[in-house]
């Protein structure tokens, strides 16, 4: 007999996969009438399911609480795992408070069942990864979310950031700006590596060159932004891209300390698009990483595993978009 796809069977019924995967775990909420249909199609496959797991618990670990991505993310995907009936633990390993090594021995210990990393060691390419590498072989299941580990075979999930930093630019000169700041996060991160890069690139395209004294490395703070946009207001900056709509609020405080208006003055882009974006003064114009999109992605690719089914890994890259607000404007 073949294994089990819960997908297969889905299609077939016609119901979704967190609907079969009630069905295989003799979970309740499922009408009688469905229940039916799903055990007679596994029949009629000549599938086996593996053996159900009992209360499915894992681990979702972010870096920290302040900037509102990494809880909207994981308060995401802790609603896509509750549907497939996954009770979810998050925790911050902040630097005043346990570290992720701390967290992920923890629930090594406790024989948690998945694991979901958002922006951890794997988001800095020179951390030492072994720890994972040592869950991996213990074949615990994880996702990693905002990087990866080279040749772990573990699905990622994780936005174009180049491409995010790049939508920024193209926005920026379109309003007349030549003048276009990068307020960007620690180089060792992936992703402050892959923005670099996108702003880079299009700054390249538009103008020919890049001035390095547009860029300044910081960290994704409210007072990194603000003592990244100070220097890069002394270079004579019209616009400035933010590594976060944290930084950029950062970045707006700076900007009225100078005497300037925004976007009148200088127009800021922030990234993310969090709660923060649309409640600043005046709101944001940021980059978009599809949150929802991000979380089912992730949510799927651990309950499969999870589950018992040995899916090849897959890197999900998902495309940013830019959501314009008033606090870009034309060059004056």
């Amino acid at each position: 007999m073949t294994r089990l796809s819960v997908r297969t069977i889905a299609k077939r019924v016609g119901v979704s996969a967190a609907t079969v995967s009630r069905v295989l775990n003799d979970r309740p909420g499922v009408a009688e009438e469905t229940r039916d249909r799903v055990l007679r199609a596994i029949r009629e496959q000549g599938m086996v399911a593996p053996a159900p797991v009992t209360e499915p618990f894992v681990g979702i670990i972010v870096p920290e609480l302040d900037n509102p991505v990494f809880p909207l993310l994981a308060g995401a995907i802790e609603a896509k795992l509750a549907a497939y009936g996954v009770t979810a633990m998050i925790g911050s390993s902040t630097k005043r408070g346990p570290t992720e090594l701390d967290y992920l021995a923890s629930l090594a210990r406790q024989r948690i069942h998945g694991l979901v990393l958002i922006s951890g060691r794997h988001a800095n390419p020179s951390a030492d990864h072994g720890f994972y590498w040592q869950l991996h072989q213990r074949h615990l299941p994880m996702v990693l979310v905002g990087g990866y580990v080279k040749d772990l075979p573990v699905s990622t999930v994780t936005t174009d950031e180049a491409a995010g930093a790049a939508m920024a630019v193209a926005h920026l000169r379109s309003l007349g700006h030549t003048r276009i700041g990068l307020a960007g996060g620690q180089e060792y991160l992936r992703p402050s590596q892959n923005r670099l890069r996108g702003y880079r690139r299009e700054m390249r395209r538009w103008f020919g060159h890049v001035d390095d004294s547009l860029y300044v490395e910081t960290d994704y703070s409210l007072t990194g932004g603000h003592a990244a946009a100070r220097a890069l207001l002394a270079a004579g900056a019209t616009a400035i891209v933010a590594g976060s709509d944290l930084m950029a609020l950062g970045v707006l405080g700076a900007v009225r300390e100078a005497g300037l208006s925004v976007p009148e003055d200088v127009s800021v882009i922030g990234y993310d698009d969090s709660y923060l974006a649309f409640h600043s003064n005046p709101p944001l114009t940021t980059v978009r990483q599809p949150v929802e999109q991000m979380a089912a992605a992730a949510a799927s690719a651990l309950w499969e595993r999870v589950q018992g089914y040995h899916t090849p890994h897959v890197d999900h890259v998902f495309p940013p978009s830019l959501t314009a607000r008033a606090s870009t404007g034309p060059r004056t």
